[in-house]
């Protein structure tokens, strides 16, 4: 696939088969995807791959915990305010996702379902955890994103869905427990990534992006 149509292509999948990624496809796409950019070739990203039951004693957990409203501890909190442009952004986005599925407004038990959802990897089987050295600092953090969009576009380029999500480090402890990590070890994402549902709905939301008018100046 070209470049240009992977990044205007690629979507954000919600609605995975309930199949498991071969090993040599995740090997694939992990190590194309470590090509990517860092502070002096740091390389700070720690990867951990959750498959069978590791999957599903992660879901289990984060999904009760979720569905008891516990608002989590997340190494790296989750923001409390966004300024005007971006919340609008969200806003709007959130809207078009809803109206899409055909959820009304007051119709909260289907929108916590939805949001529930996504602490069971969308029904995928497996996810890709992004984790750093708490030692490491904002730039590392820069370096980590990188890494995420190469198996984004990595993952498209496969034939692979992938979403990436906050949700699923929400409560870190589960993760460090699941992977035998120590506590110095930070959780920065989660990725469910599989075979998506070609023909489902949330699928084929392609969400807006701001124009070249909205965000670049030039300055000559």
């Amino acid at each position: 696939m070209e470049t240009f149509d992977c990044i205007l292509t690629r979507s954000s999948k919600r609605d995975f088969k309930d199949i498991s990624v071969p090993r040599d496809v995740l090997d694939k796409l992990l190590e194309v995807s470590l090509n990517a950019p860092s502070w002096a070739n740091s390389q700070p990203w720690e990867i951990a791959v959750s498959t069978g039951k590791t999957s599903e004693f992660i879901k289990e957990r984060i999904y009760k915990l979720a569905s008891e409203d516990n608002p989590g501890n997340p190494d790296y909190p989750f923001p409390e305010f966004w300024p005007k442009k971006q919340a609008n952004n969200m806003f709007e986005t959130g809207g078009h996702r809803y109206e899409a599925l055909g959820i009304v407004r007051d119709d909260a038990a289907r929108r916590r379902e939805i949001t529930l959802s996504n602490y069971l990897f969308f029904g995928s089987q497996t996810a890709i955890f992004i984790y750093m050295d708490q030692k490491l600092g904002h730039w590392s953090t820069l370096d980590c994103g990188m890494l995420i969009q190469n198996i984004l576009l990595t993952a498209h380029d496969l034939g692979l869905g992938a979403c990436p999500q906050a949700y699923l480090v929400r409560y870190p402890d589960i993760l460090r427990e699941a992977f035998k990590l120590p506590t110095g070890k930070k959780f920065l994402l989660g990725i469910s990534i599989g075979y998506c549902k070609k023909d489902s709905v949330i699928n084929n939301i392609k969400t807006p992006r701001l124009g070249l008018k909205d965000v670049v100046k030039y300055y000559e």
